[in-house]
């Protein structure tokens, strides 16, 4: 073991200074010095020799920390152990959980072992009765979450966190919250002092049902008294309360906010879809790992213990808070389908017998629901999707891409029995495609599921409907869309025949050339635009590939040029139209300027590979309109 004379050769100081400042005596000494001596008896872990009695005087270079309840705030002991071991001290960690008795026990342990500070949580105001068990030490004290004035203590100041958290609901526009709490906890009860201080600040009116302890909380009371938003003091409490709404059929974000405190890492795993603010735990572990060292190592005088700890509140993600419905723009709703794109690229279509090459092989969600979603998302519009996905992995990446572009997802259906939709498709090098579908769970959507999600019609401008769904489905949801007094779109794909009640409360039809055909039974895309015309519609826009866009109303015939692009993959060009079509009409474009914009949106797409990847954004599109002069 090193010697105090090595200590003293390796600091350039005298034995005797060693001795005083290994001692506590060092009253007399330069902290500078004290610095300097103790940075090397703790590189070269020097204990100094002594009898038992005198011990209690002299440095352990161990800071204990008792917690109330570990399990609680084990982070706060993971950031005092990167603080100490970076500063040679070790941890003495003790778990009073929750008892008087046990921490009283643990207070005599630490009294043996004389540590150099204590980190203390006490259990309540009745520890500080049993201090005196320290009595004849030499340890140093600090305490921690505990808010009575107490000299040398810290706390997280959870009011601060409530403030904030309230704020944020209210400049989301929300004026009607309730704070839901737990029954008996200090943290629920700073939080509520937050919160009522912040509404007061913004000059909101507070009522104490505004505080519902969770025990006390009924899903049904909640938006039938008009609250929009939730603020939950505990994560855990949070998690709950989304199992009690779906039970109503109330979604988060769409019916109600909702914004959580979050204690530490073992919750992460399920807060991907909760929006929260994280506890500093860790933060406030290394402030007291710091302070308690500063406390033993420096002068009395030297300390300044009053300094609180202070962070800055963040919320780590906005997936479950939403404006309130009656500040809502009006939105685009899309119902359709939602697959697995499965696309290979080849010189040439496939032949019989002979073996092919791909250029290139993507696979991403798609389907013409989920694309037109995407393409109406990138162009700055609110998006709900209506569809089906199966209870598998795909079905997993689709709602990731969705919530990764903003698109609510709580109006998807799950059908735990059938797989999500798949599509296998081939792209030769002039851009043109054969695609096979495995619908899927496409197939199992049924009227009733649309019937059942009525509510996610409410504020929709635009419903953007297809037909790779069944049409009875379609139709239904043309009916639920013109209750709501929103203006329908659809597009004719993958069938060979429409029925006259299937025309019925469409205000826009756009099916491409093939399909135009197809359907009226005429020989020319004009003669097929004046029998829709025949079945009531009022617009029709047939796409015509590198042709442009034929447009006709009851007055109008007219065609548009196509943009010339270097065409790579043709399949996804409709579903960058319509969905850009429906996004500059809710802008307030003339029908004019929204199909010269749609058309720039599927010249952008088909230039790319993939679909739902290559929508062009919205700054894109109004640069590139801007710079062709395009009014």
């Amino acid at each position: 073991m090193i010697s105090i004379k090595e200590i003293a050769r390796l600091s350039n100081v005298s034995m005797t200074t060693v001795s005083k400042i290994v001692n506590n005596k060092a009253d007399d000494i330069s902290q500078e010095t004290i610095d300097k001596v103790l940075k090397v008896v703790k590189q070269y872990n020097y204990t100094p020799y002594g009898n038992s009695r005198s011990s209690i005087t002299k440095k352990t270079f161990t800071i204990a920390l008792l917690l109330k309840k570990m399990s609680h705030t084990n982070l706060i002991m993971n950031g005092m152990i990167q603080v100490l071991n970076q500063n040679g001290y070790t941890l003495m960690l003790l778990d009073s959980d929750g008892s008087l008795e046990e921490e009283t026990k643990n207070l005599s342990k630490i009294s043996r072992h004389n540590p150099d500070g204590l980190v203390w949580e006490p259990v309540c105001g009745e520890s500080l009765q049993s201090v005196d068990i320290l009595k004849k030490c030499n340890t140093k004290i600090l305490y921690i979450e505990f808010p009575p004035k107490q000299d040398h203590s810290y706390f997280i100041d959870y009011k601060t966190i409530g403030y904030f958290a309230a704020d944020s609901l209210i400049r989301k526009g929300h004026t009607k919250i309730a704070c839901v709490t737990r029954s008996e906890s200090r943290r629920s009860l700073s939080v509520a002092s937050g919160f009522k201080q912040c509404l007061f600040d913004h000059n909101i009116a507070f009522h104490p049902d505004m505080v519902i302890p969770f025990e006390d909380f009924r899903a049904e009371r909640i938006l039938a008294e008009g609250f929009s938003a939730l603020l939950s003091s505990h994560f855990a409490v949070a998690q709950k309360l989304i199992v009690l709404l779906k039970q109503l059929n109330i979604s988060i974000p769409y019916d109600l906010s909702l914004l959580s405190l979050r204690n530490d890492m073992r919750e992460e795993t399920g807060a991907a879809d909760i929006s929260t603010i994280k506890i500093p735990y860790y933060e406030f572990g290394v402030f007291a790992g710091e302070k308690i060292i500063s406390c033993c190592e420096a002068k009395e005088t030297d300390i300044e213990m009053d300094t609180p700890f202070t962070f800055t509140p963040a919320i780590e993600s906005y997936k479950s808070i939403n404006i309130p419905h009656e500040m809502r723009l009006p939105k685009i709703t899309v119902v359709g389908s939602i697959n697995i794109d499965n696309t290979i690229y080849l010189d040439d279509f496939p032949t019989s017998g002979i073996t092919s090459y791909a250029r290139e092989c993507i696979s991403l969600p798609g389907g013409k629901g989920l694309n037109q979603a995407i393409g109406a998302a990138m162009q700055k519009k609110e998006v709900t999707l209506i569809g089906k996905i199966g209870k598998d992995t795909e079905g997993g990446m689709v709602c990731k891409t969705l919530s990764d572009n903003g698109i609510e997802t709580a109006s998807l259906i799950t059908n735990f029995h059938v797989k999500t939709g798949k599509a296998f498709i081939i792209v030769d090098k002039d851009g043109d495609s054969i695609v096979t579908v495995m619908e899927g769970a496409n197939s199992s959507l049924k009227p009733e599921d649309i019937t059942n999600c009525a509510k996610y019609f409410e504020n929709t401008g635009i419903c953007l409907l297809q037909t790779e769904i069944p049409l009875d489905v379609v139709r239904e949801a043309a009916r639920i869309a013109k209750v709501c007094h929103a203006t329908t779109i659809l597009k004719p794909a993958s069938i060979s025949r429409m029925e006259d009640a299937d025309y019925q409360n469409i205000d826009i039809f756009v099916p491409n050339r093939k399909e135009a055909i197809r359907l009226s039974g005429r020989q020319n895309v004009e003669e097929a635009a004046d029998y829709f015309l025949t079945k009531g519609l009022k617009t029709i826009i047939i796409t015509l590939d590198h042709s442009g866009v034929l447009l006709r109303t009851k007055d109008v015939l007219k065609y548009y040029d196509a943009p010339k692009v270097d065409v790579i993959d043709a399949t996804g060009g409709s579903d960058a139209f319509i969905s850009t079509l429906a996004a500059k009409l809710l802008d307030h474009y003339g029908l004019d300027k929204a199909i010269r914009a749609a058309s720039i949106a599927a010249g952008f797409c088909i230039s790319k590979f993939g679909v739902s990847n290559s929508m062009i954004d919205y700054s894109t599109l109004e640069s590139y309109m801007i710079q062709k002069n395009i009014e």
